[in-house]
């Protein structure tokens, strides 16, 4: 799964960037004509992994992971026109990086500071882009469907009309009923405005007391929308300190936590994804899967010849494993399900998949 950062120019994308992936990427290599993104894999915290793998000290611990992309500033009003449009669209999940501090050796790049107005500037230019791209496919459809009668096209344009007023509006698609057929047949357009949408805000030091309620320093954002806060001269700073330092500077500064931590505990709810578990030969490791995925789609995550092989699965959740000990005195306690492939895979599951190779 991939997460994009992204965001005007001078709002602190790649500070943002290395305090999530533990990167020391130069916060001013675009400065220097740098246009290639940045990408690190960054691993997801999941202490059930670390309870599970104490069990099993022999074999290796792999955990999730989710690549990480930082994107250079797009500048206002050129979201839909972006040479890195394609970038976010590839992306599972968007996280908009919106400056909340001041400084006067570093210029806003609108000439003043308003991160309300900024977030919903972006909010509106990702919709307009999604705009741009279903009047161009809807222009091609019907030129298409004049010349001859094809059934999915008269489905898909149907359904881009229905949207197109959505669009139109300024509302976007996030939270509009889209059924999975219908979800299925404008996949290719990675609509901007269906993907998750985190706003993560760059705050002033003064306001550090507000990093985990960003909503009451700025009241006017609003529900529904995804909000978090960092401070990154403060965070990047601590980064640099040995471990055993941090914990001073941290009561200082009346920091409970990092923002680092904190996102990537959130990241696979944020993109819609549940953990579960596998104990193998070697390693003891977490995947990631949609919400609702079924055992057979869990089972291609790991291979597409389990999928295809799939006999059945073997499930226990991971809070009875850890009270049984191990799969094998789970076993023999009765404690574990056989699922077939339609089986809805929950979050913490542990499974053992039987497969025909």
């Amino acid at each position: 799964m991939n997460i994009t950062l992204f965001g005007y120019p001078k709002t602190g994308k790649t500070t943002l960037f290395n305090l999530l992936a533990g990167a020391h990427v130069e916060v001013r290599a675009y400065d220097d004509g740098k246009r290639e993104p940045n990408v690190r894999s960054v691993s997801l915290p999941d202490g059930r992994l670390d309870r599970i793998a104490a069990a099993y000290p022999e074999k290796k611990r792999v955990a999730a992971s989710m690549d990480l992309t930082d994107l250079v500033g797009i500048s206002f009003g050129e979201v839909k026109t972006s040479l890195f449009l394609g970038h976010l669209r590839k992306a599972d999940g968007l996280v908009h990086v919106v400056r909340g501090f001041a400084d006067e050796d570093i210029p806003h790049a609108r000439g003043r500071l308003d991160p309300v107005a900024d977030i919903r500037s972006m909010e509106e230019e990702l919709v307009l882009a999604d705009l741009v791209l279903a009047d161009g496919r809807l222009e091609r459809l019907e030129k298409d469907l004049k010349k001859m009668k094809d059934p999915e096209g008269e489905k898909e344009r149907e359904l881009l009309l229905r949207l197109r007023p959505s669009l139109e509006s300024g509302r976007g698609l996030r939270g509009l009923p889209i059924t999975p057929a219908e979800e299925k047949l404008i996949r290719s357009f990675a609509f901007l405005s269906l993907k998750p949408l985190l706003h993560f805000i760059n705050l002033d030091e003064k306001d550090l007391a507000a990093i985990r309620r960003p909503e009451a320093l700025f009241p006017a954002l609003g529900a529904p929308r995804r909000v978090m806060a960092f401070c990154g001269r403060i965070e990047s700073d601590i980064a640099e300190l040995e471990d055993g330092e941090r914990p001073a500077f941290m009561a200082e500064y009346g920091l409970a936590g990092m923002s680092a931590p904190l996102f990537a505990g959130q990241a696979a709810a944020f993109l819609g994804r549940i953990s579960f578990f596998t104990v193998g030969k070697d390693e003891v490791r977490a995947w990631t899967v949609r919400e609702d995925a079924s055992a057979a789609e869990a089972a291609g995550i790991i291979h597409s010849d389990i999928a295809k092989g799939f006999i059945r699965a073997e499930v226990i959740a991971a809070e009875a494993l850890l009270r049984l000990g191990t799969l094998h005195q789970a076993k023999e306690a009765g404690a574990i399900r056989l699922e077939g492939k339609e089986y809805a895979v929950q979050d913490g599951d542990v499974i053992y998949f039987r497969f025909a190779p």
